[in-house]
């Protein structure tokens, strides 16, 4: 089967011919043709990179909330402005540069449709064509080349990142390829009295005994190496995911919104929540986790340890993924159909007793906040459920006219 395929990015600024060029030669390596890349960019774009990229691969720009060219396409079609609107946002409006993750990606996969593509890969700027792994028995020195970290025993290994993808998403029956991440984890090790509280309150309780037990293994996750297995799954990791874009005729794709905290724009995390809802209703499509870990550069300075007391970019970055988190939850948990009053009650109690003990941890009084940005959050959750059902009705009739 060959498909037509194209690498999909996102990102605020594109200055940098990474990670794409190192996509790219992985996959000219390894025997697989790339048709094109699609870029969504918030705000500023260097043209000498573009050009770079261009020497390389057809390229298509998009600017997030911006893109005239995107808007009138979209008209032309026969939508109208308010259609529009909910699909790609108002492009006449001043805009910050930082829209809702759900729509920036779909500002991607929007014009990824258009230009008559297969087959989507999503990456993130931060992600590599490679894999972390431990212990030398379980790299596979015959196919790949690989080289040691300064970690006892741990590794950093090239791999067939198409190829891997490609392999599951040949068969018909599978729709979208996928798998996590290796590197540091996006949370860093901590401990701290309250830790349970905060965490049950973000809904991350699967994370707690994780980072409870970060005294042993720093927060590493590293790759299964040759021991792979592939399994069927209903979480979609959205910087290593590769998708025939066919699913989106009965599907809709990516959704997340805002909401504000004491005038500061905070962006909700969970944009492909809504995938995993929809998939648990139809049999027609299957996900496939691949179990292939690529290398997530998450606090940017692999392979240091995340130290969250002292350095405030990591300590930034925590703060916006709470608050992300918190403001996620209200819609995550209607989609669930739980009992909204019950749970935020939950949520609220564990919030309330662990934002001074994480504030006081990390000497930083804007997890103070947290509770309120909760509170803040479940007011908002009608607006939310507004916005999806807008997001909704525009996803297809975008879907009946682009036939």
């Amino acid at each position: 089967m060959i498909l037509k395929i194209a690498l999909g990015m996102i990102t605020k600024d594109l200055l940098t011919v990474e990670p794409l060029d190192q996509f790219l030669n992985n996959a000219k390596k390894f025997g697989h043709p790339i048709d094109s890349v699609v870029i969504a960019y918030a705000d500023q774009i260097d043209e000498t990179v573009v050009e770079k990229l261009k020497k390389m691969v057809t390229v298509h720009l998009v600017q997030i909330k911006k893109s005239l060219s995107l808007h009138n396409r979209l008209m032309s079609m026969g939508m109208n402005e308010q259609e529009i609107e909910c699909l790609i946002g108002k492009v006449t409006e001043d805009f910050d540069g930082r829209a809702a993750y759900g729509q920036s990606r779909n500002h991607v996969i929007i014009e990824a449709m258009l230009q008559k593509l297969e087959v989507l890969v999503f990456i993130d700027t931060d992600v590599y064509p490679e894999v972390i792994i431990k212990k030398q028995d379980m790299l596979d020195q015959k196919k790949y080349k690989a080289r040691k970290t300064t970690i006892k025993d741990v590794y950093i290994q090239e791999i067939d990142f198409i190829g891997e993808h490609l392999k599951h998403l040949e068969r018909d029956d599978i729709t979208v390829t996928t798998s996590d991440y290796t590197g540091y984890y996006i949370i860093p090790p901590m401990k701290f009295d309250g830790m349970q509280d905060l965490f049950y309150g973000l809904k991350k309780e699967k994370a707690y005994n994780y980072i409870t037990d970060s005294i042993h293994h720093q927060c590493l996750e590293t790759d299964h190496g040759i021991r792979r297995s592939g399994f069927k799954t209903n979480k979609v990791l959205g910087g290593n995911v590769a998708i025939k874009l066919k699913l989106f005729k009965t599907m809709v794709p990516f959704f997340s919104t805002t909401y504000s905290v004491d005038g500061n724009k905070y962006l909700t995390r969970g944009e492909d929540t809504i995938l995993a809802i929809q998939l648990k209703e139809q049999h027609d499509y299957v996900f496939y986790d691949i179990d292939m870990k690529i290398f997530h550069n998450t606090y940017s300075h692999f392979p240091t340890i995340p130290d969250i007391v002292n350095d405030p970019k990591i300590k930034d970055r925590f703060f916006y993924a709470c608050m992300g988190w918190i403001g996620r939850n209200p819609f995550l948990n209607d989609l669930r159909g739980v009992n909204i009053e019950r749970i935020y009650e939950l949520e609220h109690q564990y919030l309330v007793r662990s934002a001074q003990k994480i504030s006081d941890y990390l000497q930083d009084d804007r997890f103070l906040v947290l509770p309120k940005a909760h509170q803040i959050a479940y007011e908002n959750l009608s607006t939310m459920r507004a916005e999806f059902e807008c997001f909704k009705r525009s996803w297809f009739e975008f879907i009946r006219r682009i036939k």
